[in-house]
């Protein structure tokens, strides 16, 4: 699950490891789907350490101990974490090319790249899916969720943006 919609997401930003709480709509997303998780027992919740995570998480989970993990954050977009597109494509023109060109390893300043997110995520993932319980909450973010469903489909990383993450939404996944 994404975590609910954020304070300023009104404005196209590198949000990243920027730690932004949830706007009044993001508590709204996440009291739903308190109501909608009360009746499953779940094995376990895990949410990313970034606070629009753990307070999504938290609003879930309803006093239900919460894992939180770093292999859950964000991509740590470095020198452009905070900054609007609009200004990066200003400032730095080329770069931000060139990141549409080569998004599974491109690299902002002091950054790391979605393959580099993936190192860690698909990891984690599979750990949690292979003996972790069968009913789990994973409760992260959209480019971590795109690199777990690029990873699913077998699509390449540099196509992880064709898949659509809204805030607050949830992706059922069930093992074979």
């Amino acid at each position: 699950m994404r975590h609910g919609q954020i304070c300023g997401s009104e404005k196209k930003r590198f949000i990243g490891t920027t730690d932004v709480g949830l706007d009044p709509i993001g508590v709204l997303q996440a009291t739903y789907w308190k109501q909608a998780f009360t009746p499953l027992n779940l094995d376990a919740i895990y949410s990313s350490l970034l606070n629009r995570c753990d307070h999504t998480a938290r609003l879930i989970a309803k006093g239900k101990k919460i894992i939180k993990t770093s292999a859950l954050n964000e991509i740590n977009m470095g020198s452009w974490d905070g900054k609007t597109f609009d200004r990066i494509k200003t400032d730095q023109p080329k770069e931000f090319k060139k990141r549409g060109e080569c998004m599974d390893t491109f690299k902002a300043p002091d950054a790391e790249s979605f393959y580099d997110v993936s190192l860690r995520v698909i990891p984690f993932f599979n750990h949690c899916i292979n003996g972790m319980g069968e009913k789990i909450l994973i409760v992260t973010h959209a480019g971590v969720i795109r690199v777990i469903l690029c990873h699913i489909l077998n699509l390449k990383l540099k196509e992880l943006f064709q898949i659509k993450v809204s805030f607050g939404q949830l992706f059922v996944l069930k093992k074979n």
